[in-house]
């Protein structure tokens, strides 16, 4: 059986859509379950998942850990033996679990592709991961679109929970890579919203930078992978000039969140 688990934080107003995309999924519903698993959210996040009728969803709550706790309480009150990681914002094209349930009848751990699901400046700025049209050995796992047979954790552990925001997939496959391989599956397919606007587009910038540094105390530095270039080159030239402008203004949010990182976590070292 799969388990589809899925971590959430004051996203009341996503989760709906996220939901009905799974209950829309051509394989039967008893052939999977879903959890949601929220990280002390403030809003009406408990109301809207107890309340869905669509799909039968079983909830979870703990206190604000962050997403890497989240996601591991999840594989704890899980009952399937491949275990699904879905973002609380995207939507799930309607094959993706068909797809990945015959996936992994060869795999041990696979990752897919993102594409945005609205048209927006901000989606320049989104790791999509896209890495072609073929399936190929990956270096990246996404953590929103993800699969890993209950084995892997068994065997390596869960997420790292200092990672409570930001590069938590690049730690994993740090220490899944000396005995899995990761693969990509391009036809294993969600969409995501992206539609965090600047201010967002900052704090995210300053987090992943804060997260890179703890990256970096373990031994391992993060890789900047996504389809940002790729998207550019059929852009105009003011689209160009503005995502490179806003690519600069974050980059030095980057790394102020990165100095912030390298003081909080010298004790790693």
């Amino acid at each position: 059986m799969l388990s589809v688990i899925i971590p959430t934080y004051n996203r009341a107003r996503y989760l709906p859509l996220a939901l009905a995309s799974l209950a829309r999924q051509t394989i039967t519903k008893d052939s999977f379950e879903v959890l949601v698993i929220d990280d002390g959210s403030s809003d009406n996040t408990a109301e809207t998942v107890k309340n869905y009728s669509e799909l039968e969803v079983k909830y979870f709550r703990q206190n604000h850990l962050g997403v890497s706790a989240a996601r591991n309480l999840g594989i704890e009150k899980a009952a399937g033996d491949i275990l699904v990681f879905f973002d609380d914002d995207a939507v799930a094209d309607k094959n993706w679990l068909e797809e990945i349930e015959k996936i992994m009848r060869q795999e041990d751990i696979i990752t897919g592709r993102v594409k945005p699901l609205r048209e927006n400046l901000w989606k320049y700025f989104a790791p999509h991961y896209y890495q072609g049209e073929i399936p190929l050995e990956s270096i990246v796992l996404l953590e929103g679109n993800c699969a890993l047979k209950r084995t892997v954790f068994e065997k390596i552990g869960g997420f790292d929970s200092n990672l409570d925001y930001g590069h938590e997939g690049e730690e994993f496959i740090f220490r899944a890579k000396k005995n899995y391989r990761i693969m990509y599956y391009p036809q294993m397919i969600i969409y995501h919203n992206y539609a965090f606007g600047f201010i967002n587009y900052l704090k995210k910038q300053f987090k992943f930078g804060e997260k890179a540094a703890y990256l970096k105390t373990i031994g391992h530095r993060p890789k900047n992978i996504s389809s940002t270039n790729q998207l550019l080159e059929k852009s105009s030239l003011a689209t160009k000039i503005i995502v490179k402008l806003l690519a600069k203004i974050g980059s030095l949010a980057h790394w102020a969140g990165w100095i912030v990182g390298a003081l909080k976590y010298k004790k790693y070292d």
